[in-house]
């Protein structure tokens, strides 16, 4: 039976996936308020780098063992929120915010597998059974969008999939031994926020003559769908086990689809509906796990 712990965890899972699916309609939105990707991008990411800081500064968390792990946030924030970023908010503006998010969410397949390939953990059932669905939904939902929507927005998201399993696979060997998670994602962000201004300075592309709007936009994003986001899933992750939150996180791209349809009337055909359904089945069974012998589960 679940208890009250569980159940608290639970919901604030919950919460940080309606946080988490707001990302692309909140940059898409921006977008329509004149903001280029680049300041779009660093603006984000310098004001959550801020309210994080503030919000370890006021709990007065230690962050001087996350600092022995300077050189691998760097790493985290080039793959995390450098390329997997910039492909997926690229992707935003070619092809629809609801199947940028479905092709975002091969992700967890794509770590199953690098598990296996790099870490040379076994290919249990469940992986098997979770990367066979995964590759026949994205199937069906490339293959019915065929010719309908833009190849290099397509290519942009998967490129933005495969960047995040490799940020996946490479933090959870970095946060494996670190305590202090929170800090870990302020530097993260701070390296992403540098890297970001860096580029816009000597590339010219830094930009805040755009509308008022893209202001509110730029701060939701990083207020709502980055720093309450990690906030609520950190606090989530001290009440419940990681595959039981990386189950109810798929509420994320349903949620994304959903909004998509209300706010930019975007349509998927049932086929794309199905093949979405198949990626994110792929994601609940590989988060299940066998009961161990002799033992029995209660609900």
């Amino acid at each position: 039976m679940i208890n009250q712990r569980e159940r608290t965890g639970a919901l604030l899972v919950a919460a940080s996936a309606v946080c988490f699916s707001f990302t692309a309609v909140f940059a898409k939105l921006a977008y329509a308020g004149h903001v280029n990707l680049t300041t779009l991008l660093f603006a984000r990411f310098i004001l959550a780098a801020l309210v994080i800081w503030a919000v370890i500064a006021c709990s007065r968390q230690s962050a001087a063992t996350a600092r022995r792990e300077l050189g691998a946030y760097f790493f985290l924030a080039l793959l995390g929120y450098g390329i997997a970023t910039s492909c997926l908010f690229a992707s935003l503006r070619l092809i629809p915010a609801s199947l940028a998010s479905m092709l975002l969410y091969t992700h967890p397949a794509l770590v199953a597998a690098g598990e296996v390939l790099f870490y040379r953990r076994p290919l249990t059932g469940n992986k098997t059974a979770a990367l066979v669905m995964s590759a026949a939904g994205l199937l069906m939902v490339l293959g019915t969008a065929a010719g309908k929507v833009s190849l290099p927005g397509v290519l942009l998201a998967l490129g933005a999939s495969l960047s995040y399993a490799a940020y996946l696979l490479l933090g959870n060997r970095v946060l494996d031994h670190n305590d202090h998670s929170l800090a870990a994602t302020g530097y993260v962000l701070g390296f992403a926020a540098l890297g970001f201004g860096l580029y816009g300075l000597f590339s010219g592309q830094l930009d805040f003559g755009f509308q008022f709007s893209g202001w509110i936009w730029i701060t939701a994003l990083a207020v709502v769908a980055t720093v309450m986001a990690i906030i609520l899933l950190y606090a989530a992750l001290t009440r419940i086990e990681a595959g039981r939150a990386a189950i109810i996180s798929t509420l994320e791209p349903v949620l994304t689809v959903i909004m998509s349809a209300l706010i930019f009337r975007e349509r998927l055909g049932p086929w794309q509906v199905t093949g979405g359904l198949l990626v994110l089945t792929a994601i609940m069974v590989l988060h299940v796990k066998p009961p161990v012998k002799g033992e029995v589960e209660l609900h």
